[in-house]
């Protein structure tokens, strides 16, 4: 795991996020990039954890180093902030996968050959 300091807590709704500390004073912390941590049982009554984006990076404009990071500043009289614990590592791997993805050709990978590759549009135009 990074040096990369990550901050857990429920916000004003009652949602479990998880995040990256960007700055803090005594009375805000600065998040980037933060995920809902939901939680629930399958079928085979085993419990999933899914981590969702408050805003999906899709929808940023790049910044100049190409990057879509988006920041939250939330007031720490608003949230409970988590204390005492560290988070699973897996957890952590799976916000580092969410926020920074590996792009992987589907064709390499299922070894079909090279062809123009599908392209999806977000928005109409």
């Amino acid at each position: 795991m990074s040096d990369k300091k990550y901050i857990t807590f429920n916000d004003f709704s009652g949602r479990a996020i998880l995040g990256g500390v960007v700055n803090e004073t005594d009375s805000t912390v600065k998040v980037s990039n933060p995920v809902m941590i939901t939680v629930q049982q399958q079928q085979n009554g085993q419990m999933a954890v899914q981590l969702f984006p408050l805003f999906f990076q899709e929808f940023v404009v790049p910044g100049k180093d190409e990057k879509r990071d988006n920041f939250y500043v939330y007031a720490k009289n608003n949230i409970a902030l988590g204390e005492d614990f560290e988070v699973e590592p897996r957890i952590i791997e799976q916000y580092e996968r969410i926020i920074n993805p590996t792009l992987v050709d589907n064709n390499k990978v299922q070894g079909k050959a090279e062809e123009d590759p599908e392209v999806i549009k977000l928005f109409d135009e």
